[in-house]
């Protein structure tokens, strides 16, 4: 199933940071995309004010950005999450447990700090190999569902 390649605006401070803090009062450029980065600061006092200070981050963040993202700049691909090439599962959230011979289905529930993490274990040998996995990915979406996370 091919997934929908969603672009979204870039905000107008992405990639830039404004740091005011003692001694420090800047704005810091950053942008890390491919294996490939930049970063610069942009103080202050040596651009003649802050908003001097930010439209030169701008300027500089634009042209390092289409170096680094070619003709996806100003946009970024959206993505809610990438599964990682270690998954063994080939679903986020849902791995193996050696320890345990079972699959292991986590989340998160609640909200703000109040957050924590869940776990269902689905044992490998009450289950089966297979119907085990199936269970853990089905717990997983169900989980998310109902939790509205990604």
């Amino acid at each position: 199933m091919e997934r929908e390649v969603t672009l979204k605006r870039l905000s107008a401070l992405h990639h830039i940071s404004i740091i005011e803090s003692r001694g420090t009062n800047c704005a810091w450029v950053r942008i890390k995309y491919d294996g490939k980065g930049f970063q610069q600061s942009f103080p202050f006092k040596k651009y003649g004010g802050k908003a001097k200070a930010i439209a030169s981050a701008k300027r500089k963040r634009d042209i390092e950005g289409k170096k680094i993202y070619g003709s996806n700049w100003p946009y970024a691909k959206f993505s809610p999450r990438k599964v990682s090439p270690l998954n063994s599962s080939g679903e986020i959230g849902v791995s193996f447990s050696k320890k345990d011979n079972s699959w292991v289905a986590t989340w998160q529930e609640g909200k703000g700090v109040k957050r924590k993490q869940k776990n269902a274990y689905f044992s490998i040998n009450k289950y089966g190999k297979d119907k085990a996995k199936t269970l853990a990915v089905k717990a997983r979406r169900g989980a998310v569902r109902a939790n509205k996370i990604q």
